[in-house]
């Protein structure tokens, strides 16, 4: 349980640059709900939504609108009790939905905000301009329910990606909006769409719906959904799109500098996760001193509680047949006991996740997504602009983060060639109320198999890249040692125990396959590092990439250490490493075909989504959902336009439009309107798993964090327990039409939702790949810092953004302060009170990423909340 602390109430604004008019009221910036707030919505002309946000206590009851009993069967108000008028003349009310979902939790203190939702289904559809009443017995005194039928209102219905599209490339939009107890909004009516102006005067260009139906779900869901594509319009410019009696969507770029948005936004993510660094302006807001910078030590006995999280980790062990090793309960029992005593310097690498720890596999991967992206996609390893401190010094972006991760990998090698499996807290699980540079002693945990095949894997990896070797002669060799040792290491505790003898399980990192995966993937970079056969010999013994059992529930294909590796030997040719009478003609084969075939998936299952992003059919079955990033899928699809197919089979065109279409669900095409991409979007999640975003001053996060796309449902919280999946109607676990999982989306701390360094590499790497294909690739950015001027002659007091990369139109601006109580605006200047705030920030994000921040001197940095 997080320290409950003093929580700065922070404002947040989402401003443009532009001159374009509003459509509707603030509803179009996203501001966390307030108790209390009600409103009338106009969905469709014959179809209202009402809406109240609520509370409960704690073990009570919402005391209103609360139509559900305890065992989740809902009783709802009759049709008669609502009178709808529409410029005086009454409408009859036909049907009455009802959907519930807690709207905002909060991990580190008690504040249950609950949205409510009555849908009112009408006799006769509303007309243009009409005013709408609806009025209740059972409504509070004070709440009015009233809309206009506005031609333009903003819709919740119309779902777009809202950082923006390429103009030559495939934009798609979806339409489609979740009623509750009452289904889904019938789209059959719907025919066309048009493409306005932002500023919503000019129409530029029409299209026609199609439908899109999702498949997989054993439930009814998601078959009313409608498709808007305009891909064949390439003007650039901002724009929103249309559809008649729904409304308008959020404003959007189609813009050449889009793909540079996401390369440049999820580069800043990775940079924020860069341990023993200082995040620092020009680079980013979220600033914070160079943290963990102390040598970690070496346990002994006398650490009784990392023996107790070890036992508490690998007691599981057992449930496997084939792990024949001792139980690692605790030091005594590693097969492999510490050599180096006393402490060690495992500086650098990056945060694994949300916590500040360091897991070797996953050190381990994000090197190879990054390294093999770098060799792999056209373009990506001459990248230098991407806004990270290196940028702009002749070297890739993407080689020198990868190399911030392999300094610290490397540096986690035992004397005996082992590598230690992960850098903890030394007496607790998570620094969880701190800040980083105020982190706690580490420790490094002991060393498996698993963990070693991994850090010999991606070190050779890196090593043998030609433009690392290039651009880092020495380090190149200094990693290609240490991989060599490492897999002496492997070769002797197979030797001495037996191959599953010899594994050890800690966590559930790395043992999905044992350390199978990890070996063969070892002996796979090390056969492309040094060409010495003995390396391809083993990993021919050890990996059949047509054999189900590799892949992850026999399905999941490119899974992990075997994926890393099928990956590595496909394109070992292609990267440089090998010469092509090296491989061997059959094992490439199939490692090419299950490169291909990984992408055939992703294409499978985004052609099976109505909303475009490649869930697996599998998972849908089980009515699962959790640890899934669309991205991850993008990336995939990347790496299989690469390999080449026949004229009358390339699917690479279909590949490329699989690919935007999942970048498109993570940034905001989806039914919720979220951005699961944080500092971008107008929607933007602020609650979320990571322990700098819990500690820092700010309500929002830290910018370019990846978030979970979809989620079973709420996790348990220790101020709320089970009440959040409770709250929710109808339930996400009922037997038939449950909530559905697309929608199933609340502002509240959930571990389903965690992204580890992987997913942010592959996203990377994915977006990276998008940004080579276009002329942004060369030009120089490293960073802006903007001013914050203020005018304190002016009544009120204005703040204003002076940066010389913004121009008119072209940004997306963020403002903070500390300062609860000024009103929003649509300009570049933000109104202050009269007394000023403790603190004001402000973060622009132009069409092509470039990232422009700026603080004022009144309190800067963050501090603990």
């Amino acid at each position: 349980m997080l320290e409950v602390g003093v929580i700065l109430r922070v404002l947040l604004l989402l401003l443009l640059v532009g001159a374009w008019a509003r459509a509707g009221n603030q509803e179009e910036y996203y501001q966390l709900p307030i108790v209390g707030e009600h409103s009338l919505r106009i969905i469709s002309p014959e179809m209202l939504e009402l809406n109240l946000v609520t509370t409960k206590e704690i073990n009570g009851q919402p005391k209103e609108w609360n139509f559900i009993d305890t065992s989740g069967k809902a009783t709802l108000p009759q049709v008669d009790v609502f009178e709808v008028t529409a410029n005086g003349a009454k409408i009859n009310v036909t049907g009455v939905g009802f959907k519930r979902r807690v709207l905002y939790a909060p991990l580190r203190k008690r504040d249950l905000r609950i949205g409510n939702h009555l849908y009112l289904q009408l006799e006769k559809p509303l007309a243009e301009g009409q005013k709408i009443e609806v009025k209740s017995s059972f409504f509070g005194k004070e709440e009015k329910y009233a809309a206009q039928n506005s031609l333009y209102r903003l819709s919740d219905a119309i779902h777009i990606n809202q950082t923006g599209y390429h103009p030559a490339q495939s934009k798609k939009a979806m339409i489609g909006y979740y009623l509750g107890s009452l289904g889904e909004m019938k789209t059959s009516a719907l025919k066309s769409f048009k493409l306005l102006t932002a500023d919503l005067k000019t129409e530029v260009y029409q299209g026609s719906l199609t439908n899109r139906l999702d498949y997989g779900f054993p439930f009814t869901s998601y078959q009313q959904v409608v498709e808007a594509d305009f891909s064949s319009f390439t003007n650039s410019g901002e724009y929103r799109l249309a559809v008649d009696g729904l409304g308008v969507s959020y404003p959007f770029f189609i813009h050449e500098g889009y793909p540079a948005t996401l390369a440049r936004t999820y580069a800043l993510g990775l940079y924020h996760q860069r341990c023993g660094c200082s995040n620092t302006l020009p680079f980013t807001r979220f600033t914070h001193t160079a943290c963990h910078l102390h040598p970690a030590e070496v346990p002994t006995a006398s650490f009784t509680n990392t023996q107790k999280f070890l036992l508490q980790d690998s007691a599981n062990a057992t449930n496997n047949v084939r792990h024949t090793a001792p139980v690692m309960k605790d030091f005594a029992a590693s097969l492999y006991p510490f050599v180096k005593q006393g402490q060690i310097d495992v500086s650098k690498g990056h945060h694994d996740a949300g916590d500040y720890s360091k897991y070797t596999i996953n050190s381990a991967g994000l090197i190879h997504n990054l390294v093999f992206a770098a060799d792999a996609f056209p373009g990506v390893g001459e990248l230098d602009n991407l806004g990270i401190p290196e940028s702009g010094d002749g070297l890739s972006d993407l080689l020198q983060e990868a190399n911030w991760e392999a300094e610290f990998l490397a540096k986690l090698q035992d004397d005996d060639g082992g590598f230690y499996f992960l850098v903890y807290p030394r007496e607790r699980r998570y620094e969880h109320n701190v800040l980083p540079e105020f982190g706690d002693k580490q420790i490094v945990w002991p060393k498996t198999t698993a963990a070693t095949g991994a850090a010999v894997a991606a070190l050779a990896q890196i090593s043998s890249s030609p433009l690392f070797k290039k651009q880092f002669p020495e380090a190149a060799k200094i990693y290609l040692k240490k991989a060599e040792a490492g897999w002496a290491f492997l070769e002797r505790a197979i030797e001495q125990h037996g191959k599953d003898g010899a594994y050890q399980k800690i966590t559930h990192y790395g043992d999905d396959f044992m350390h199978d995966d990890e070996l063969a993937w070892a002996a796979c970079e090390l056969y492309l590092a040094t060409g010495d056969s003995k390396y391809q010999k083993k990993f021919m013994d050890w990996y059949r990439p047509d054999d189900a059992n590799t892949r992850k529930w026999g399905w999941w294909r490119l899974y992990d250490g075997y994926g890393n590796a099928a990956r590595s030997y496909a394109f070992a040719v292609k990267s440089g490493r090998l010469k092509s009478q090296q491989t061997n003609p059959l094992m490439m084969t199939k490692c090419e075909n299950e490169v291909a075939k990984a992408a055939e998936d992703q294409l499978q299952r985004y052609q099976q989504s109505a909303y475009g992003t490649s869930f697996p059919v599998e998972t849908k079955r089980v009515r699962a959902a959790g640890w899934y990033f669309s991205s991850g899928a993008a990336f995939d699809l990347a790496v299989g336009m690469q390999i080449s197919y026949p004229v009358n089979k390339d699917l690479r065109p279909k590949f490329l439009e699989a690919l935007l279409a999942n970048f498109n669900y993570e940034l905001g095409c989806n039914p919720v309107n979220v951005s699961f991409v944080t500092g971008l979007g107008f929607k933007p999640q602020q609650e979320i798993v990571h322990h700098y975003a819990q500690n820092d001053q700010r309500a929002l996060p830290l910018s370019g964090i990846p978030i979970g796309n979809l989620q079973s449902g709420f996790g348990w919280l220790d101020f709320y327990k089970t009440e959040l999946g409770a709250l929710t109607y109808p339930l996400d676990g009922a037997a038939n039409d449950p909530f559905p999982i697309y929608d199933r989306w609340g502002d509240s701390f959930n571990v389903q939702a965690e992204f580890v360094v992987v997913n942010q590499a592959r996203a990377l790497a994915a977006s990276a790949f998008l940004m080579a294909q276009t002329s942004l690739k060369s030009e120089p950015w490293r960073g802006e810092v903007g001013q914050i001027q203020i005018d304190k002659s002016s009544n009120p007091p204005i703040a204003r953004l002076v940066a010389k990369s913004i121009k008119p139109g072209t940004a997306r601006i963020i403002w903070e302060t500390s300062n609860t109580n000024s009103a929003p605006k649509l300009s570049q200047t933000y109104e202050l009170p009269k007394d000023l705030p403790d603190w004001i920030e402000v973060e622009a994000v132009t069409m092509d990423g470039k990232r422009i921040v700026a603080v004022t001197n009144f309190v800067s940095g963050a501090k603990n909340k």
